[in-house]
């Protein structure tokens, strides 16, 4: 599965436009310089974040992300409620 570089791309958006932010995220994620365990906990906090704003519940949107993503339930529960993860979705959001 390709990893999701739109957490970064987002932290970039303030600074240049879309396009050239999803080439650096993408050039930093090649040359080994991005977390990519860190880059596929936000993608699952965003998209549990998503469904749930849908009017969702919050179990379900958690399955289903595991579903999406290939992981544990456990792994996606992880993802969601780690508080830096929080902290940088909060940032993210500014």
């Amino acid at each position: 599965m390709p990893i999701d570089t739109r957490p970064i791309e987002r932290l970039l958006s303030g600074l240049c436009p879309p396009l050239r932010a999803r080439r650096i995220a993408q050039r930093l994620l090649s040359a080994s310089l991005l977390d990519t365990t860190r880059l596929r906990d936000l993608t699952i906090l965003l998209y549990v974040d998503e469904q749930t704003t849908r009017g969702r519940a919050k179990t379900e949107a958690l399955e289903q992300a595991a579903i999406d993503f290939g992981c544990s339930y456990s792994t996606a529960c992880r993802a969601v409620y780690d508080t830096t993860n929080q902290q940088i979705i909060k940032l993210l959001r500014k």
